[in-house]
């Protein structure tokens, strides 16, 4: 039964995500609801009221249904992958001053053209196989762009097998936006979607996103989001959020408003390492970076740009925070095939093994029992997750950067303003914007709320 509660001052938040049922009721419903739950049938409440006045039977009856998981688990050989992933290098041309990422930047390999097309063949045969009609390409890095000639490469040659084929296809990037003007017009008129690091207006950027020398490169990073702005690609900005910046969100929210038109701006905290900790940059407080983010909200909100923090996404239902175990194939300069982008070092060290096979003269080589592997992955396995209430929208975070093998709610910084923003957008989501607002601003009543280390609604008491 996949069913939580949560203390909201003198209220309970009645939460089943995978029934869709969204309820806040007073101590003594929620002593009720618990109650007449708990019986083989709902008659015991046929005559309880929820509000002094609606019956809670139906609410019970809701609560009470199976709930389901979007989709069905993939099981045998991968027939419809999720996405093919390039990475035409793992080089780059920034040296962002949190930035722990180990391959060389100035000579890390370029992928051979031959191999991105071998790739790409093999994607689109999968893809008409599977008669979905629908093809996505997504290039990562290192810095996608810092090699260039195989994005345009593959642009050109995946485009136009798709059109042979009569396929829709979806061609996006990860950048950080230090390229010329010629190859960032490019980008705005040839690509589909590009999420673009960005962390604020020129003085952040010079602390924390310098060129590789540790001169400031603002200049071009700001022209190159405005051309951006002006082109057909869908932008999406990405913001790294540090405790020396966390307050000024909302300006910062202001600045990208003012500046550009990006269609979602996402606010993400930055990740502990040993660059970062050695350049004086630290993640922001928690509770600080759940309210300064929802302040930022609204400002992109006004602006109709969609506010995202990628653990509290209340809107979407999953098992795996990001594309691995969803047969994403991500191809590396080298041939290997993975699930994630993220360097096989990284991976290793959190135990997992991500990759999925190689590519070949004949295609690509999966090996049946890594794709059985990788699909296990999900957040029903992850032992922090296993009673909060976020645990089908956050799952859990980054496999491989974020630890969930400790005890059920043990919650860390992650988890303690996830919890916040999460909470906060389903009491708006509740009908209940003001006292959202008015519960935000207590931080004794935050406390309660998000540190309780057990959402479970037969836990947990009223």
């Amino acid at each position: 039964m996949e069913v939580f509660c949560v203390p909201v001052m003198d209220k309970v938040l009645v939460y089943a995500p995978l029934n869709r049922v969204l309820a806040l009721v007073d101590g003594d419903v929620f002593a009720q609801l618990r109650e007449a739950c708990a019986t083989a049938t709902a008659t015991a409440t046929a005559t309880a009221t929820a509000a002094g006045s609606a019956p809670l039977s139906p609410l019970v009856d809701a609560l009470r249904r199976p709930g389901t998981l979007p989709g069905v688990r993939r099981v045998g050989v991968v027939a419809e992958p999720a996405f093919l992933g390039i990475i035409p290098t793992r080089g780059c041309n920034m040296g962002c001053r949190y930035c722990d990422f180990a391959a060389p930047k100035r000579d890390s390999p370029v992928m051979p053209l031959a191999t991105a097309k071998r790739a790409v063949d093999a994607y689109l045969e999968l893809v008409c196989r599977s008669g979905t009609g629908a093809g996505h390409i997504q290039f990562f890095g290192g810095e996608p762009f810092y090699a260039a000639e195989v994005v345009r490469f593959v642009v050109d040659y995946a485009r136009e097998a798709a059109r042979r084929l009569d396929l829709q296809l979806h061609i996006e990037a990860t950048s950080n936006g230090l390229y010329s003007e010629a190859t960032c017009e490019w980008i705005a008129h040839h690509l589909d979607a590009l999420v673009l690091s960005l962390d604020g207006p020129p003085d952040i950027l010079d602390r924390q996103r310098p060129g590789l020398n540790g001169h400031s490169v603002a200049g071009v990073l700001v022209r190159n989001a405005r051309i951006l702005s002006g082109g057909p690609v869908e932008l999406a900005i990405r913001a790294c959020v540090t405790a020396d910046t966390v307050h000024r969100l909302p300006e910062i929210a202001e600045w990208f408003v003012a500046e550009f038109r990006p269609k979602t701006v996402c606010f993400e905290s930055l990740r502990s390492g040993p660059q970062a900790s050695s350049e004086g940059l630290a993640p922001p407080d928690p509770f600080e970076f759940a309210t300064e983010f929802i302040a930022a909200e609204r400002v992109l909100s006004a602006a109709g740009i969609d506010a995202v923090f990628s653990t509290a996404e209340i809107d979407q239902i999953q098992t795996s925070f990001c594309p691995v175990g969803r047969d994403g194939l991500i191809v590396s300069p080298d041939g290997a095939i993975d699930a994630c982008y993220l360097l096989e070092k990284d991976w290793l060290e959190a135990g997992l093994d991500l990759r999925l096979g190689r590519l070949t003269a004949d295609g690509f080589d999966l090996s049946v029992d890594a794709v059985e592997r990788v699909r296990e992955l999900s957040v029903e396995r992850k032992m922090l997750c296993r009673d909060c209430f976020c645990r089908f929208h956050c799952a859990g975070g980054c496999h491989v950067h974020h630890r969930t093998d400790a005890p059920a709610g043990s919650f860390d910084r992650l988890c303690i303003q996830t919890r916040i923003v999460t909470l906060h957008r389903l009491l708006v989501k509740a009908g209940e914007p003001e006292l959202a607002d008015t519960w935000l601003d207590a931080r004794d009543a935050v406390e309660r709320s998000v540190q309780q280390e057990n959402d479970r609604f037969r836990e947990v008491g009223g």
